[in-house]
């Protein structure tokens, strides 16, 4: 539901800024995403990953709990409103609107308990529906109040509104009802450890994607730096899966941790649907990436497909890994694993990157992604066999396998189309075709099983009277 979800969020995005675009300059968009991204840097701090340590548990959060929870984010979010608000109104355009954009903290503050409990209560279609209302409600607010005049003020403000719509809808799909704040730190004491180490992972993750972006900038220039903001954009198709897992992972394997299951077993499962899944994106992405893109966007783009096979390579390996791993060792009260891991990752991305930026240029970011994934592929491994007995290698072996086979055989046949559009396409087709009878060749039960379920998701089965 969320990956289904964020594509139609992607399709709501991609007609409201076409429709944005022909009514505003590009200024306008570039100081609106200064204070998109100061906002988004302000709520992570201000969340504090305590929403994180009450979704681990096995008790439900106390009343208590989610007051002193919420009174914290409402004074961390105030506070850096306030001081958003007051260096913003002193630095021209840029700053006021981005002090009109940050009224959406305390706002979003608002939903922090009614989300725990929709997370911990696994009620994912709430919260993918409102998700894809905000996104919604954002581009109408947008387009209407910029097309009567308001300018880049109105594609601000659409911020605001969005966080107010989803925080109210938020508070209606919850069954806690309106929770009124209260600040009590010695309440949220025993909670300050797991979420600072869960927040450390997500501040790592923010370090090494920026670190990644400005070493490509200052090695290659700008225009590297754009094939590779492109190439990271096509990335993120096979991620929208990988991401709603690794939001699932960790509240399920709580839940079921809770009520005594053998979460080894759940590891395992998740790890061999998501490396079937996965490979099916990612190995049609991997062999036609270089006729696909200059097919799609016009020969001067053709760079940009040289980072995409050997991201997908690592991906292939580190995202089902990692999938079942972080949810499962976040259970277990484990965050130093992911912490290294993360950390760990980013120094083998960035300084790889680095090393190679000069010599291969964009393709760089994409080897260096690769060993990364790699690197911390084999951290989480290592954990998982020493605390849950579990080889996850073996899990995941042949749908890997095929990956990198049908990239290898789509890429050394000769596909000479049309244009670079008719080839990328029969690679890709071909490239899926091969991994799929791979898989039905030497992992069929996992394979037939994987359909089936989804299947049952797309398809529910009606429940007998």
């Amino acid at each position: 539901m969320l990956t289904g979800q964020a594509a139609i969020a992607q399709v709501v995005a991609f007609a409201g800024t076409l429709v944005l675009a022909h009514l505003l300059l590009p200024r306008a968009f570039g100081i609106v995403a200064f204070g998109a991204t100061v906002v988004v840097i302000g709520n992570f701090f201000a969340d504090g990953g305590l929403g994180a340590a009450l979704i681990r548990r096995a008790s439900d959060p106390t009343t208590a709990e989610l007051r002193a929870l919420l009174g914290l984010q409402l004074a961390f979010g105030g506070v850096v409103a306030l001081g958003i608000a007051a260096v913003g109104i002193q630095a021209g355009t840029a700053g006021a609107v981005t002090a009109l954009m940050a009224l959406s903290l305390p706002l979003l503050a608002l939903r922090a308990p009614h989300a725990i409990v929709l997370e911990r209560g696994l009620r994912y279609g709430a919260v993918a529906s409102i998700e894809l209302v905000e996104s919604l409600s954002y581009y109408a607010w947008a387009v209407a109040a910029v097309g009567v005049g308001w300018g880049v003020w109105g594609l601000a403000s659409a911020a605001v509104a969005r966080a107010l719509v989803g925080s109210v809808l938020m508070t209606l799909a919850s069954p806690l009802g309106v929770v009124w704040p209260r600040l009590s730190l010695a309440t949220l004491r025993p909670m300050l450890g797991f979420g600072v180490g869960f927040q450390a992972v997500g501040l790592a993750a923010l370090a090494r994607n920026q670190g990644v972006n400005l070493v490509v900038a200052a090695g290659g220039g700008a225009q590297v730096l754009g094939y590779w903001s492109l190439a990271n954009r096509l990335l993120q198709v096979p991620f929208w899966l990988f991401q709603a897992l690794w939001r699932v992972s960790y509240p399920t394997m709580a839940r079921l941790r809770a009520l005594g299951e053998d979460t080894t077993l759940t590891v395992e499962r998740l790890a061999a649907v998501t490396a079937l899944v996965a490979g099916a994106a990612l190995a049609p992405l991997a062999a036609s990436a270089h006729d696909l893109v200059p097919g799609i966007f016009g020969a001067p783009w053709a760079a940009a497909a040289s980072p995409l096979p050997w991201a997908c390579a690592g991906l292939a390996i580190s995202g089902p890994i990692s999938v079942a791993a972080a949810g499962y060792l976040y259970s277990e009260s484990d965050v130093g694993t992911p912490l290294r891991a993360t950390i760990a990752n980013g120094l083998v991305w960035v300084g790889l990157t680095a090393a190679l930026i000069g010599p291969v240029g964009v393709a760089a970011a994409g080897v260096a992604w690769m060993a990364a994934s790699w690197t911390e592929a084999v951290i989480f491994s290592r954990a998982l066999r020493r605390r849950a007995r579990v080889g996850i290698t073996r899990v995941i072996l042949v749908p890997v396998l095929a990956v990198y086979a049908s990239f290898a055989v789509v890429y050394v046949l000769p596909f000479e189309m049309a244009s670079p559009l008719a080839s990328g396409i029969a690679e890709g087709t071909t490239a899926v075709g091969l991994y799929a009878i791979l898989n039905l060749m030497f992992n069929r039960p996992a394979t037939i099983e994987t359909i089936q379920r989804i299947r049952s998701i797309v398809r529910p089965r009606t429940a007998a009277p």
